[in-house]
């Protein structure tokens, strides 16, 4: 799946990418039934002690975390792939309509994710 998200020109694109990856790590273990109570859908920068949370969580359910320094990431279920997020894009862009020069420029991120549950998608 591919999804776009419209950032101001001056937002924290690695922090933004941060929360994107979680909200799909959260979206698919929810999916999965796991019980996630503890991560609640406002939450997406994790401290640590819900990191620690979820290190148990994914011990518990042989989920392991692929996170490679590229910044794409799969996650497996013992040894199958359930699911891949991969290294967003980014394109800047400026809109001629807004009045405001400074508020013109503007950023489009790319997302292209996978998981088992939207194969079809």
């Amino acid at each position: 799946m591919k999804a776009k998200i419209l950032l101001n020109y001056g937002d924290n694109t690695k922090e933004i990418e941060e929360e994107e990856k979680n909200r799909f790590l959260r979206n698919l273990f929810s999916q999965m039934g796991l019980l996630i109570d503890f991560w609640d859908e406002y939450t997406l920068i994790l401290d640590v002690n819900l990191r620690t949370k979820l290190r148990k969580l994914l011990s518990n359910n042989n989920i392991q975390i692929i996170d490679d320094l590229d910044g794409n990431m799969k996650v497996y279920l013992e040894r199958d792939l359930i699911g891949n997020w991969e290294k967003p894009t980014y394109k800047l862009k400026k809109d001629l309509s807004e009045l405001n020069h400074r508020k013109q420029l503007y950023v489009e991120m790319e997302i292209s994710y996978w998981d088992i549950f939207h194969e079809g998608d």
